[in-house]
């Protein structure tokens, strides 16, 4: 679900901030400076296009993200559901992304070998502190990279964000996600702490050549051999280029195996150039060189191709390229994933579900698949026969990651295509575990007042929506049921009331037209 609140400087989000600048936007969503109301304090607001991730908070993950203080990263404070609207309330950070720099667009700040290694010796004091918690970042990239005006120190922000390597290709341009992606992740979604190291090793790379190592995913998923750093600028020193090429070692083995490991060649190589007094400025970002293209006869030919006919707005063209991958390579799981998520792009949902259908017949047949990548395809299946109402499958697909992972993110989903498919009653068993395990989620209250209303106890749904309110004073999806129950059971008074105070909050008004054809007030 795309976002539907028209965000506006001074706009209030309930009552708790007043946006005051929009500072980022791309294909994840908004990012705005606002103000904390209860204190003033200024906070950055992340606002997804993908509102579905605000059911993201019931993973563990997000606990463990909020638990992080560090002064190398940027800390998230909360995870908010205000009038229907899911954001992340994080750190505002006065001051420019490595991006800026290595585009050339940020004309204050030179970056020298010194300046550099020093930026990175602060993005590996962060990531050890996240690694500690065994948890990876998965998405290292200039644009990830903050750099405060008032310490010049470097800070990590968008941790957590596990994208599947499909959405990436299908979303990013050049420069994106991909550019920064390990093999292991590339090829078979294997996410670990040393996928980290080797995107450091290509930011590394990039920020002493100017270049990326690769031009295009054709080059990195062969393992096609890279320029090194050196045969680009002759000014590297040659312990540096060691440090980049062995983070960058296409088998995860032959890299660092901690960002320990990392830091001290780093340390190493600081203290040389600070006893060389080396000066060198380093080159800003240069334009992509001419992509080598795959033969015709190659599945990644296909995949290329695909990826310009998306680029063109060419979504048939697109598709027919993607599944003559697929038929190339004899159905290899990476391409299925490929073309399913080319398919979700450009809408057609039945032909997504037979890509994952298919490749998770290739998992059940003994494929060998981490649990990680068999829970990122369940999830997708799962989420795609909810929307096509395909509940008994649904329930079928959910109830299998229950058994790979209890978590309560795996239950959550069980339990809405149980109430979707009518068995309420299983629905509220799942729901209240869910409850009891992440007693501040808004969006487990509300599934419980509407599985409780389906079920026909008004009492307890009643309840559950006011317990939402308690919660969150401005959700829509509560004020709206509250608003209808007391219409319908006639009691006028309390109707208008939460009425009102839905009108008060929904800034768009797409939801109260729907009240007013309730209360007949749309004539």
């Amino acid at each position: 679900m795309g976002i539907f609140f028209r965000t506006k400087k001074n706009e209030l989000l309930g009552d708790r901030f007043r946006l005051i600048e929009e500072v980022g936007k791309g294909s994840f969503g908004e990012v705005w400076r606002a103000e904390r109301l209860s204190d003033g304090k200024h906070v950055a607001i992340k606002i997804p296009k993908d509102q579905e991730k605000g059911e993201e908070v019931l993973r563990k993950e997000a606990d463990i993200i909020k638990g992080i203080i560090h002064p190398n990263i940027v800390q998230v404070y909360a995870f908010h559901n205000i009038s229907d609207l899911f954001f992340i309330e994080m750190e505002f950070i006065d001051g420019f992304s490595l991006s800026s720099i290595l585009q050339g667009s940020n004309n204050a700040m030179s970056l020298s070998f010194k300046q550099m290694l020093e930026w990175l010796a602060d993005i590996l004091d962060g990531l050890a502190a996240v690694h500690q918690r065994n948890i990876s970042h998965n998405d290292l990239k200039p644009e990830n990279i903050l750099i405060a005006k008032d310490t010049n120190k470097a800070k990590i922000t968008d941790f957590g964000v596990s994208r599947r390597f499909e959405d990436a290709w299908v979303w990013t341009k050049r420069h994106g996600t991909e550019a920064y992606m390990a093999p292991e992740v590339a090829l078979e979604g294997k996410r670990s702490k040393v996928s980290d190291i080797y995107s450091l090793g290509v930011l590394l790379y990039e920020m002493t050549t100017g270049s990326l190592p690769y031009t295009s995913p054709h080059q990195l998923l062969t393992g096609l051999n890279i320029s090194k750093p050196r045969e680009i600028n002759t000014d590297i020193p040659s312990d540096l280029e060691q440090v980049i090429l062995k983070a960058m070692e296409r088998r995860p083995e032959k890299r660092y195996q901690s960002v320990g490991e990392l830091r001290a060649d780093v340390d190493r190589c600081v203290d040389s150039l600070s006893a060389s007094n080396v000066m060198t400025e380093l080159p800003s970002r240069s334009a992509p060189k001419q992509e080598f293209q795959p033969p015709s006869s190659s599945p990644l030919y296909y995949l290329e191709l695909a990826k310009k006919k998306l680029s063109d707005g060419d979504h048939q063209g697109a598709l027919e390229a993607a599944e003559a991958a697929v038929d190339r390579s004899d159905e290899h799981p990476q391409y299925l994933r490929m073309l399913g998520g080319i398919c979700i792009r450009v809408g057609y949902k039945k032909k997504a579900i037979a890509a994952y259908e298919r490749l998770m017949g290739i998992y059940e047949r003994g494929y060998p698949v981490e649990d990680r990548q068999k829970i990122e395809t369940i999830e997708r299946l799962g989420s795609l026969y909810v929307d096509d109402q395909r509940y008994e499958q649904a329930i079928q697909i959910y109830t299998s990651l229950v058994k790979i992972t209890s978590s309560s993110y795996a239950k959550f989903k069980l339990a809405i295509a149980y109430g979707l498919d009518g068995d309420y009653r299983q629905a509220i068993q799942l729901l209240e575990e869910v409850r009891n395990e992440k007693p501040e989620a808004l969006v487990v209250y509300n599934k419980l007042a509407w599985a409780h209303a389906l079920n026909g106890d008004d009492h307890l749904a009643l309840s559950f929506y006011n317990q939402a309110l308690a919660i969150d004073a401005f959700d829509l999806f509560s004020l709206f049921h509250l608003g209808q129950y007391y219409h319908i059971i006639g009691d006028r008074r309390r109707s208008n009331e939460y009425f009102q105070r839905f009108y008060n909050a929904d800034k768009v008004g797409d939801y109260s037209a729907r009240a007013k054809k309730i209360t007949g007030d749309d004539k």
